[in-house]
């Protein structure tokens, strides 16, 4: 149901590069942030390295809704998007299918991960997931019929706590102003930075609202809620203390979603939906961390938001 401020209990709802000379050539390298502190990018050419504007993708199917799991750096989208895929594939019985077309030839990187993908997710090291995935378009396919497309990309490129006000670089704008019909999943979990970091992402979602169309759909997941108070048993969860911890954490976060339509705003507040979500358990070991799937109760709210979204 969506996110309504009078009834919130009835919600359902992770140096410099050497120059050389083949720009074209796809390497592992780290890009570089205004403090030089680092973050891996994998598959990237020397030229997307030097210039997010040069990173290329393309979306060659413009009717599938995208689902696109949006956040900053290490807030969970990928093993969001490895779990949802398990739950996806092994309990519903759909298709997920990596789209090779994402990211050009190049990306060796990229094709790697494309032809190893059910390997990499149903891999038990967590590491295997968050190190080797920078960029992933995946179908959710049924009965030959594509459900939908989950996006999985860099969040720095979305926000950068770092340089909060940057720009999008081109290929986000490509995104944001494709024909697709967008589910956008802002991705939020207890504690994370300090206020005004989060306050300068909830700025940074205000600012996308505007860019956004009319068709599309926004769902905020609150990931880690294993990590909160307000879990009474898997999937039960305190739904009206959960959003007001969300609130007070991430100010004003959801105030661009108000709905301002007299005629509706009497029954449904928010234009948004909220669903509670945990990927699973992570458990230091000598090889790192050994990641054990969750509940499966979180990915069918998830999944059960997203589909009537999709719907329409």
């Amino acid at each position: 149901m969506p996110l309504d401020n009078t009834n919130v209990t009835t919600i359902v709802t992770n140096d410099n590069v050497d120059q050389v000379d083949d720009i074209t050539t796809a390497v592992d390298a780290t890009m570089i942030s205004s403090d030089n502190k680092t973050k891996k990018a994998k598959g990237l050419s020397v030229a997307e390295l030097q210039d997010p504007n040069n990173i290329e993708v393309s979306i060659i199917d413009s009717e599938a809704p995208l689902v696109v799991l949006f956040g900053p750096p290490s807030c969970g989208k990928t093993m969001t998007l490895v779990r949802m895929t398990r739950y996806l594939r092994d309990v519903l019985g759909y298709t997920v299918s990596p789209i090779k077309s994402f990211r050009p030839s190049y990306d060796e990187n990229y094709r790697d991960i494309c032809e190893n993908y059910t390997s990499l997710v149903n891999s038990n090291n967590a590491a295997e997931s968050t190190d080797k995935i920078s960029f992933m378009l995946v179908a959710v396919i049924k009965e030959g019929r594509t459900i939908c497309q989950i996006l999985e990309a860099p969040g720095e490129y979305y926000f950068n706590p770092e340089d909060p006000n940057a720009q999008y670089p081109t290929y986000v704008n490509k995104i944001i102003n494709g024909s697709n019909r967008k589910i956008w999943c802002m991705m939020v979990e207890p504690d994370w930075e300090d206020q005004e970091d989060r306050r300068n992402y909830s700025n940074r979602i205000a600012k996308l609202k505007p860019r956004m169309k009319v068709k599309d759909k926004v769902v905020f997941i609150f990931n880690k809620i294993d990590l909160t108070p307000f879990v009474i048993s898997p999937g039960n969860v305190k739904m009206n203390l959960a959003i007001k911890s969300v609130k007070d954490m991430y100010p004003g976060i959801f105030t661009p979603f108000q709905n301002v339509n007299p005629i509706t705003s009497i029954w449904r507040s928010y234009n948004c939906d909220f669903v509670p979500f945990q990927t699973g358990d992570y458990t230091p070991s000598t090889t790192g961390l050994k990641f054990d799937q969750g509940p499966d109760e979180y990915c069918n709210k998830l999944w059960n938001v997203l589909l009537s979204k999709i719907r329409g």
